[in-house]
């Protein structure tokens, strides 16, 4: 027995090892394998567990962390490729991009995508929340909010940040997850709704949150592997090739590949 348990505990693996199940708000366009699966439009779909959950009921989920990132994809179609272009240091006014270029230089970078049309948000380089957390039955979760999704999680920050019984201590809260439909030329389009944070009053639920909520937080988030789900639009125009400002001193580079993310 005890040689058995050593050879657990020797195995290297950890919080980082994990893979965290990605849900997915579904929209019109992409997600054949939620549709497949009788997800709709405005659902949420797990593919680790091919569970499908209607947008209008949702799900409650406390939240572990929040990270905030760039993606360029440099393209309109949807396809398995990874974006041409991604920054994991965002900082106020810009940051830095995966290829070294200074953010604040680049054209098609926006801070506001929920002010865009869908055509042109297609085109821009936009801020992402990868939320990290977990739902009522200890499952770890994982949602990427991008476009017009990305001012309902700056609204889920605000309320963790600002909220002065957690502390920072997020565990201590539900938020309540569903989609809400945003009109537009091409038809509806969905976006995260996060509701008012509530307080978990059971000690061994909140015990158990807090355990977990701690071993969550060296897992190593990846950006997406590709494009899945976008919004309609009703015309795409050819993108633009990608440009940006260059100092005078001459620099080369090297292309990495997309690294994780730690949070």
């Amino acid at each position: 027995m005890n040689g058995e348990k050593q050879k657990w505990e020797g195995d290297g693996l950890g919080p980082e090892d994990m893979a965290i199940p990605e849900v997915k708000l579904i929209q019109n366009v992409g997600g054949s394998t939620a549709k497949e699966a009788g997800a709709s439009p405005g659902d949420f779909y797990c593919s680790l567990t091919d569970e499908v959950i209607k947008g209008i009921d949702g799900f409650d989920m406390v939240i572990v962390a929040m990270q905030k990132n760039r993606t360029y994809w440099g393209r309109t179609d949807i396809s398995n490729e990874p974006p041409e272009c991604a920054s994991l240091q965002v900082r106020r006014g810009g940051g830095t991009s995966l290829l070294g270029d200074d953010c604040s230089l680049c054209e098609h970078r926006n801070e506001a995508p929920w002010l865009l049309t869908t055509a042109e948000r297609r085109v821009k380089c936009l801020l992402n929340y990868n939320i990290l957390g977990i739902n009522m039955d200890g499952l770890p979760m994982l949602l990427r909010a991008s476009g017009i999704s990305s001012l309902p999680a700056k609204e889920l920050y605000t309320q963790l940040t600002l909220n002065k019984i957690l502390k920072k201590d997020w565990y201590k809260a539900t938020t309540h997850v569903s989609s809400i439909p945003k009109k537009s030329a091409a038809g509806d389009a969905f976006a995260l709704r996060f509701g008012k944070l509530q307080l978990i009053e059971d000690a061994v639920q909140l015990e158990e949150f807090k355990v977990q909520s701690n071993q969550m937080l060296g897992t190593q988030i990846a950006l997406p592997e590709g494009r899945d789900e976008v919004e309609a639009t009703p015309e795409v125009k050819p993108l633009p090739q990608r440009s940006i400002i260059i100092p005078e001193k001459q620099r080369t580079r090297t292309e990495p590949d997309l690294p994780t993310m730690d949070f």
